[in-house]
Protein backbone atom coordinates (compact mmCIF):
# COMPACT_ATOMS: atom_id res chain seq x y z
CA UNK A 1 0.00 0.00 0.00
CA UNK A 2 1.37 3.40 -0.95
CA UNK A 3 2.03 5.91 1.82
CA UNK A 4 -0.47 8.74 1.93
CA UNK A 5 0.93 12.22 1.34
CA UNK A 6 1.92 14.00 4.54
CA UNK A 7 -0.90 16.50 4.13
CA UNK A 8 -3.40 13.65 3.87
CA UNK A 9 -2.21 12.09 7.12
CA UNK A 10 -2.79 15.38 8.94
CA UNK A 11 -6.46 15.56 7.97
CA UNK A 12 -9.05 14.32 10.47
CA UNK A 13 -11.48 13.02 7.86
CA UNK A 14 -14.16 11.98 10.35
CA UNK A 15 -14.29 15.46 11.84
CA UNK A 16 -14.11 16.98 8.40
CA UNK A 17 -17.06 14.97 7.13
CA UNK A 18 -19.09 15.67 10.24
CA UNK A 19 -18.43 19.39 10.48
CA UNK A 20 -17.97 20.68 6.96
CA UNK A 21 -20.09 18.72 4.54
CA UNK A 22 -23.77 19.06 3.78
CA UNK A 23 -25.25 15.94 5.31
CA UNK A 24 -28.29 16.12 3.07
CA UNK A 25 -26.77 14.03 0.28
CA UNK A 26 -26.04 11.18 2.67
CA UNK A 27 -28.35 9.73 5.32
CA UNK A 28 -29.15 6.43 6.96
CA UNK A 29 -31.72 5.56 4.31
CA UNK A 30 -29.56 6.35 1.27
CA UNK A 31 -26.46 4.16 1.03
CA UNK A 32 -25.07 5.65 -2.18
CA UNK A 33 -24.35 9.20 -3.09
CA UNK A 34 -26.93 10.66 -5.43
CA UNK A 35 -25.31 13.39 -7.54
CA UNK A 36 -28.76 14.60 -8.59
CA UNK A 37 -30.00 14.94 -5.01
CA UNK A 38 -29.56 18.70 -4.81
CA UNK A 39 -30.58 19.26 -8.42
CA UNK A 40 -33.80 17.26 -7.94
CA UNK A 41 -34.88 19.22 -4.90
CA UNK A 42 -37.34 21.99 -5.57
CA UNK A 43 -35.79 25.25 -4.36
CA UNK A 44 -37.31 26.49 -1.13
CA UNK A 45 -38.04 29.86 -2.69
CA UNK A 46 -40.22 28.11 -5.30
CA UNK A 47 -42.38 26.48 -2.65
CA UNK A 48 -43.23 29.56 -0.61
CA UNK A 49 -43.91 33.20 -1.36
CA UNK A 50 -40.74 35.22 -0.95
CA UNK A 51 -40.77 37.46 2.13
CA UNK A 52 -39.28 40.97 1.97
CA UNK A 53 -35.70 40.85 3.32
CA UNK A 54 -36.46 43.35 6.09
CA UNK A 55 -39.39 41.36 7.49
CA UNK A 56 -37.43 38.12 7.26
CA UNK A 57 -34.61 39.78 9.21
CA UNK A 58 -37.03 41.05 11.88
CA UNK A 59 -38.89 37.75 12.26
CA UNK A 60 -35.56 35.98 12.68
CA UNK A 61 -34.60 38.32 15.51
CA UNK A 62 -38.01 37.86 17.10
CA UNK A 63 -37.44 34.12 17.16
CA UNK A 64 -34.11 34.56 18.90
CA UNK A 65 -35.28 36.62 21.88
CA UNK A 66 -36.90 35.36 25.04
CA UNK A 67 -39.11 36.93 27.67
CA UNK A 68 -42.22 37.33 25.51
CA UNK A 69 -45.44 35.50 26.27
CA UNK A 70 -47.72 34.05 23.55
CA UNK A 71 -49.87 37.19 23.41
CA UNK A 72 -46.87 39.51 23.21
CA UNK A 73 -45.29 37.36 20.51
CA UNK A 74 -48.52 37.50 18.49
CA UNK A 75 -48.55 41.29 18.84
CA UNK A 76 -44.90 41.44 17.74
CA UNK A 77 -45.62 39.34 14.64
CA UNK A 78 -48.55 41.61 13.75
CA UNK A 79 -46.45 44.77 14.18
CA UNK A 80 -43.61 43.37 12.06
CA UNK A 81 -46.10 42.45 9.36
CA UNK A 82 -47.14 46.11 9.22
CA UNK A 83 -43.63 47.56 8.91
CA UNK A 84 -43.07 49.11 5.49
CA UNK A 85 -39.96 48.95 3.33
CA UNK A 86 -38.55 52.09 4.99
CA UNK A 87 -38.67 50.38 8.38
CA UNK A 88 -41.63 52.42 9.69
CA UNK A 89 -44.79 51.05 11.31
CA UNK A 90 -47.43 51.64 8.66
CA UNK A 91 -50.56 51.78 10.81
CA UNK A 92 -51.79 53.28 14.07
CA UNK A 93 -51.13 51.33 17.25
CA UNK A 94 -54.79 51.80 18.16
CA UNK A 95 -55.75 49.96 14.97
CA UNK A 96 -53.42 47.08 15.86
CA UNK A 97 -54.87 46.94 19.37
CA UNK A 98 -58.39 46.91 17.94
CA UNK A 99 -57.58 44.12 15.47
CA UNK A 100 -55.99 41.95 18.15
CA UNK A 101 -58.44 42.90 20.91
CA UNK A 102 -55.69 44.04 23.27
CA UNK A 103 -54.85 47.26 25.09
CA UNK A 104 -52.89 49.96 23.26
CA UNK A 105 -50.42 49.93 26.15
CA UNK A 106 -49.66 46.27 25.40
CA UNK A 107 -48.94 47.13 21.76
CA UNK A 108 -46.69 50.04 22.79
CA UNK A 109 -44.75 47.76 25.14
CA UNK A 110 -44.06 45.22 22.39
CA UNK A 111 -43.21 47.97 19.90
CA UNK A 112 -40.47 49.19 22.24
CA UNK A 113 -38.96 45.71 22.07
CA UNK A 114 -39.02 45.69 18.27
CA UNK A 115 -37.40 49.12 18.26
CA UNK A 116 -34.30 47.50 19.79
CA UNK A 117 -33.93 45.24 16.74
CA UNK A 118 -31.49 45.68 13.89
CA UNK A 119 -31.30 47.84 11.80
CA UNK A 120 -31.24 50.71 14.31
CA UNK A 121 -34.30 52.93 13.96
CA UNK A 122 -36.64 50.20 12.74
CA UNK A 123 -40.19 50.22 14.12
CA UNK A 124 -40.43 54.01 14.27
CA UNK A 125 -43.68 55.82 13.51
CA UNK A 126 -42.12 58.97 12.07
CA UNK A 127 -38.75 60.50 11.25
CA UNK A 128 -38.31 62.09 14.67
CA UNK A 129 -38.81 58.78 16.46
CA UNK A 130 -36.58 56.99 13.96
CA UNK A 131 -33.66 59.32 14.63
CA UNK A 132 -34.30 59.29 18.37
CA UNK A 133 -34.19 55.48 18.47
CA UNK A 134 -30.80 55.48 16.77
CA UNK A 135 -29.40 58.16 19.05
CA UNK A 136 -30.76 56.56 22.22
CA UNK A 137 -28.74 53.44 21.44
CA UNK A 138 -25.52 55.42 21.71
CA UNK A 139 -23.89 56.21 25.01
CA UNK A 140 -21.89 59.41 24.66
CA UNK A 141 -22.51 63.10 25.51
CA UNK A 142 -22.55 64.26 21.88
CA UNK A 143 -25.26 61.76 20.94
CA UNK A 144 -27.23 62.86 24.00
CA UNK A 145 -27.08 66.45 22.73
CA UNK A 146 -28.08 65.33 19.23
CA UNK A 147 -31.01 63.47 20.77
CA UNK A 148 -32.15 66.67 22.48
CA UNK A 149 -31.90 68.59 19.20
CA UNK A 150 -33.99 66.00 17.34
CA UNK A 151 -36.55 65.68 20.12
CA UNK A 152 -37.14 69.38 20.74
CA UNK A 153 -35.92 71.23 17.65
CA UNK A 154 -36.35 69.05 14.56
CA UNK A 155 -38.48 71.69 12.83
CA UNK A 156 -35.89 74.37 13.60
CA UNK A 157 -33.26 72.03 12.21
CA UNK A 158 -35.09 71.37 8.93
CA UNK A 159 -35.62 75.12 8.50
CA UNK A 160 -31.95 75.78 9.37
CA UNK A 161 -32.85 78.03 12.31
CA UNK A 162 -29.58 77.15 13.98
CA UNK A 163 -29.23 80.29 16.07
CA UNK A 164 -32.61 79.57 17.64
CA UNK A 165 -31.35 76.11 18.64
CA UNK A 166 -28.12 77.39 20.17
CA UNK A 167 -30.02 79.99 22.21
CA UNK A 168 -32.68 77.54 23.37
CA UNK A 169 -30.14 74.92 24.43
CA UNK A 170 -27.53 77.43 25.65
CA UNK A 171 -24.76 75.81 23.62
CA UNK A 172 -22.02 77.15 21.37
CA UNK A 173 -22.13 77.09 17.58
CA UNK A 174 -19.24 74.62 17.57
CA UNK A 175 -21.07 72.22 19.87
CA UNK A 176 -24.18 72.36 17.70
CA UNK A 177 -22.09 71.69 14.60
CA UNK A 178 -20.71 68.56 16.22
CA UNK A 179 -24.22 67.40 17.10
CA UNK A 180 -25.39 68.06 13.53
CA UNK A 181 -22.57 65.91 12.18
CA UNK A 182 -23.91 63.04 14.27
CA UNK A 183 -27.49 63.60 13.08
CA UNK A 184 -26.52 63.88 9.41
CA UNK A 185 -25.02 60.40 9.48
CA UNK A 186 -28.13 58.71 10.85
CA UNK A 187 -30.29 56.57 8.57
CA UNK A 188 -33.75 58.11 8.00
CA UNK A 189 -35.00 54.97 6.22
CA UNK A 190 -33.41 52.07 8.15
CA UNK A 191 -35.56 49.45 6.44
CA UNK A 192 -33.78 50.11 3.17
CA UNK A 193 -30.60 48.68 4.70
CA UNK A 194 -32.18 45.23 4.36
CA UNK A 195 -33.33 45.85 0.79
CA UNK A 196 -31.79 43.93 -2.09
CA UNK A 197 -31.85 47.07 -4.22
CA UNK A 198 -28.89 48.75 -2.58
CA UNK A 199 -28.31 51.14 -5.47
CA UNK A 200 -31.51 53.07 -4.75
CA UNK A 201 -31.01 53.75 -1.06
CA UNK A 202 -31.72 57.34 -0.04
CA UNK A 203 -30.29 59.25 2.91
CA UNK A 204 -31.47 62.67 4.03
CA UNK A 205 -29.68 64.46 1.23
CA UNK A 206 -27.92 62.04 -1.12
CA UNK A 207 -28.10 58.66 -2.77
CA UNK A 208 -25.65 56.09 -1.43
CA UNK A 209 -25.15 52.35 -1.45
CA UNK A 210 -25.38 50.53 1.87
CA UNK A 211 -21.91 49.46 2.95
CA UNK A 212 -20.84 46.59 5.18
CA UNK A 213 -17.80 47.89 7.11
CA UNK A 214 -14.57 45.90 7.27
CA UNK A 215 -13.34 47.59 10.47
CA UNK A 216 -15.08 48.94 13.54
CA UNK A 217 -13.66 51.66 15.80
CA UNK A 218 -15.32 52.27 19.14
CA UNK A 219 -14.45 53.75 22.51
CA UNK A 220 -14.90 51.14 25.22
CA UNK A 221 -14.53 52.63 28.67
CA UNK A 222 -11.60 55.01 28.41
CA UNK A 223 -9.84 53.23 25.53
CA UNK A 224 -10.35 53.37 21.79
CA UNK A 225 -10.34 49.97 20.10
CA UNK A 226 -10.42 48.74 16.51
CA UNK A 227 -11.40 45.28 15.30
CA UNK A 228 -12.39 43.44 12.16
CA UNK A 229 -16.12 43.41 11.51
CA UNK A 230 -17.71 39.96 11.38
CA UNK A 231 -18.99 39.16 7.93
CA UNK A 232 -16.54 41.44 6.14
CA UNK A 233 -14.70 38.45 4.72
CA UNK A 234 -16.10 35.27 3.13
CA UNK A 235 -16.64 32.14 5.19
CA UNK A 236 -15.10 29.19 3.38
CA UNK A 237 -15.81 25.48 3.58
CA UNK A 238 -14.83 22.43 1.57
CA UNK A 239 -16.97 21.53 -1.41
CA UNK A 240 -19.30 18.60 -0.71
CA UNK A 241 -18.09 16.95 -3.93
CA UNK A 242 -15.01 15.87 -1.96
CA UNK A 243 -17.26 13.71 0.18
CA UNK A 244 -18.39 11.86 -2.94
CA UNK A 245 -14.81 11.33 -4.02
CA UNK A 246 -13.70 10.06 -0.63
CA UNK A 247 -16.61 7.68 -0.18
CA UNK A 248 -16.14 6.18 -3.63
CA UNK A 249 -12.35 6.01 -3.74
CA UNK A 250 -11.75 2.25 -3.64
CA UNK A 251 -9.51 -0.08 -5.56
CA UNK A 252 -6.68 0.85 -7.88
CA UNK A 253 -7.73 4.47 -8.29
CA UNK A 254 -8.05 5.27 -4.59
CA UNK A 255 -4.54 6.68 -4.22
CA UNK A 256 -4.96 8.99 -7.20
CA UNK A 257 -8.28 10.26 -5.87
CA UNK A 258 -6.79 10.94 -2.46
CA UNK A 259 -3.83 12.71 -4.08
CA UNK A 260 -6.30 14.88 -5.95
CA UNK A 261 -8.17 15.70 -2.75
CA UNK A 262 -4.91 16.49 -0.95
CA UNK A 263 -3.84 18.89 -3.72
CA UNK A 264 -7.13 20.73 -3.56
CA UNK A 265 -6.96 20.88 0.22
CA UNK A 266 -3.53 22.49 -0.07
CA UNK A 267 -4.95 25.01 -2.53
CA UNK A 268 -7.78 25.71 -0.09
CA UNK A 269 -5.30 26.20 2.74
CA UNK A 270 -3.34 28.64 0.59
CA UNK A 271 -6.48 30.65 -0.11
CA UNK A 272 -7.49 30.69 3.55
CA UNK A 273 -3.98 31.78 4.56
CA UNK A 274 -4.05 34.55 1.95
CA UNK A 275 -7.36 35.81 3.30
CA UNK A 276 -6.01 35.64 6.85
CA UNK A 277 -2.95 37.65 5.81
CA UNK A 278 -5.14 40.24 4.12
CA UNK A 279 -7.28 40.54 7.27
CA UNK A 280 -4.14 40.97 9.37
CA UNK A 281 -2.89 43.74 7.09
CA UNK A 282 -6.25 45.53 7.14
CA UNK A 283 -6.23 45.39 10.95
CA UNK A 284 -2.70 46.85 11.04
CA UNK A 285 -3.85 49.71 8.83
CA UNK A 286 -6.88 50.22 11.07
CA UNK A 287 -4.74 50.37 14.21
CA UNK A 288 -2.43 52.93 12.63
CA UNK A 289 -5.34 55.07 11.45
CA UNK A 290 -6.78 55.01 14.97
CA UNK A 291 -3.51 56.35 16.36
CA UNK A 292 -2.81 58.85 13.57
CA UNK A 293 -6.36 60.19 13.33
CA UNK A 294 -7.35 60.05 17.01
CA UNK A 295 -8.68 63.66 17.00
CA UNK A 296 -11.06 62.64 14.19
CA UNK A 297 -12.48 59.74 16.20
CA UNK A 298 -12.84 61.88 19.32
CA UNK A 299 -14.16 65.11 17.79
CA UNK A 300 -15.33 64.45 14.24
CA UNK A 301 -14.39 65.12 10.58
CA UNK A 302 -13.28 68.70 11.20
CA UNK A 303 -10.29 67.31 13.13
CA UNK A 304 -9.01 65.08 10.32
CA UNK A 305 -5.23 65.25 9.98
CA UNK A 306 -3.26 65.16 6.71
CA UNK A 307 -1.99 61.66 5.94
CA UNK A 308 -0.60 59.86 2.88
CA UNK A 309 -0.29 56.17 2.05
CA UNK A 310 3.48 56.28 2.48
CA UNK A 311 3.05 57.30 6.13
CA UNK A 312 1.08 54.11 6.81
CA UNK A 313 3.43 51.95 4.75
CA UNK A 314 6.43 53.20 6.73
CA UNK A 315 4.65 52.67 10.05
CA UNK A 316 3.56 49.06 9.40
CA UNK A 317 6.64 48.04 7.42
CA UNK A 318 4.95 47.27 4.10
CA UNK A 319 5.19 48.55 0.55
CA UNK A 320 2.94 51.48 -0.29
CA UNK A 321 1.31 49.46 -3.10
CA UNK A 322 0.24 46.84 -0.55
CA UNK A 323 -1.37 49.50 1.63
CA UNK A 324 -3.11 50.91 -1.43
CA UNK A 325 -4.54 47.51 -2.40
CA UNK A 326 -5.85 46.57 1.03
CA UNK A 327 -7.36 50.04 1.52
CA UNK A 328 -9.20 50.04 -1.79
CA UNK A 329 -12.92 49.45 -1.33
CA UNK A 330 -12.57 48.85 2.43
CA UNK A 331 -14.70 50.71 4.97
CA UNK A 332 -14.47 51.63 8.64
CA UNK A 333 -17.41 52.11 11.00
CA UNK A 334 -16.78 54.98 13.42
CA UNK A 335 -18.87 56.93 15.95
CA UNK A 336 -19.27 59.56 13.21
CA UNK A 337 -20.47 57.19 10.49
CA UNK A 338 -19.02 54.72 7.99
CA UNK A 339 -16.05 55.96 5.94
CA UNK A 340 -13.97 54.43 3.18
CA UNK A 341 -10.39 53.93 4.36
CA UNK A 342 -9.11 56.26 1.65
CA UNK A 343 -11.15 59.02 3.33
CA UNK A 344 -8.45 59.14 6.01
CA UNK A 345 -5.71 59.82 3.45
CA UNK A 346 -5.63 63.47 2.48
CA UNK A 347 -3.29 66.21 1.26
CA UNK A 348 -2.25 69.00 3.55
CA UNK A 349 -2.36 72.78 3.83
CA UNK A 350 -0.35 74.87 6.26
CA UNK A 351 -1.55 77.50 8.71
CA UNK A 352 0.28 80.68 9.66
CA UNK A 353 1.63 78.85 12.70
CA UNK A 354 3.14 76.15 10.49
CA UNK A 355 0.58 73.53 11.50
CA UNK A 356 -0.50 71.08 8.81
CA UNK A 357 -4.23 70.59 8.26
CA UNK A 358 -5.98 68.27 5.83
CA UNK A 359 -7.78 69.53 2.74
CA UNK A 360 -10.83 67.56 3.81
CA UNK A 361 -10.96 69.31 7.19
CA UNK A 362 -10.80 72.66 5.36
CA UNK A 363 -13.75 71.60 3.22
CA UNK A 364 -15.56 70.65 6.42
CA UNK A 365 -14.97 74.16 7.77
CA UNK A 366 -16.32 75.66 4.54
CA UNK A 367 -19.44 73.51 4.83
CA UNK A 368 -19.94 74.63 8.42
CA UNK A 369 -19.52 78.30 7.53
CA UNK A 370 -22.13 78.01 4.78
CA UNK A 371 -24.49 76.06 7.05
CA UNK A 372 -24.32 78.82 9.68
CA UNK A 373 -24.47 81.82 7.36
CA UNK A 374 -27.33 84.29 7.33
CA UNK A 375 -29.44 83.03 4.43
CA UNK A 376 -30.56 86.58 3.66
CA UNK A 377 -26.90 87.62 3.33
CA UNK A 378 -24.90 84.49 2.40
CA UNK A 379 -21.12 84.57 2.45
CA UNK A 380 -19.15 85.32 -0.69
CA UNK A 381 -16.04 83.29 -1.50
CA UNK A 382 -13.90 86.24 -0.37
CA UNK A 383 -15.73 86.38 2.95
CA UNK A 384 -15.09 82.66 3.42
CA UNK A 385 -11.40 83.33 2.74
CA UNK A 386 -11.44 85.98 5.48
CA UNK A 387 -13.26 83.75 7.96
CA UNK A 388 -10.76 80.93 7.45
CA UNK A 389 -7.95 83.45 7.74
CA UNK A 390 -9.07 84.23 11.29
CA UNK A 391 -8.08 80.66 12.15
CA UNK A 392 -4.68 81.02 10.52
CA UNK A 393 -5.58 79.47 7.16
CA UNK A 394 -4.49 81.43 4.10
CA UNK A 395 -6.32 80.13 1.03
CA UNK A 396 -6.84 81.83 -2.32
CA UNK A 397 -10.37 82.79 -3.33
CA UNK A 398 -10.18 80.59 -6.45
CA UNK A 399 -9.27 77.63 -4.22
CA UNK A 400 -12.34 78.30 -2.09
CA UNK A 401 -14.45 78.38 -5.26
CA UNK A 402 -12.97 75.04 -6.35
CA UNK A 403 -13.61 73.40 -2.97
CA UNK A 404 -17.14 74.82 -2.91
CA UNK A 405 -17.86 73.32 -6.33
CA UNK A 406 -16.49 69.97 -5.17
CA UNK A 407 -18.81 70.17 -2.17
CA UNK A 408 -21.72 70.97 -4.52
CA UNK A 409 -22.38 74.22 -2.65
CA UNK A 410 -24.02 76.82 -4.93
CA UNK A 411 -22.48 80.24 -5.44
CA UNK A 412 -23.48 83.10 -3.14
CA UNK A 413 -26.29 84.48 -5.32
CA UNK A 414 -27.98 81.08 -5.54
CA UNK A 415 -27.93 80.58 -1.74
CA UNK A 416 -29.70 83.83 -0.91
CA UNK A 417 -33.16 83.39 0.62
CA UNK A 418 -35.81 86.11 0.96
Amino acid sequence: EEDLPEDMEEVDWDALLEDQFDAGAYNSERTEYDPNWEADREPQENRITAMPPLLEHLYRQLGEIGGLGPEERAIAEYIIGNIDERGYVGCLLAAIADDLQVEVAAVEKVLRVIQTFDPPGVGARDLRECLMIQLSQRDDPLSALALQVVRDHLEDLTRRRLRHITRALAISNEKLKEALQVIERLQPHPGLLASSDYNNLLTLDSEIAYITPDLVVEKIGEEWQVWLADGSMPSLKINSEYQHLLNNSHGDGAAAVKDYVAKNLNDARWLINAIHQRRTTILKVGNYLLQAQLPFFEQGPSRLRPLVLQDVADAVGMHVSTISRVSNGKYMQTPHGVFELKYFFDNKLSTDEGEDVSVRSVKEKISQLVADEDKARPLSDQQIVEELGKGGLKIARRTIAKYRDQLKIPAQRYRREL
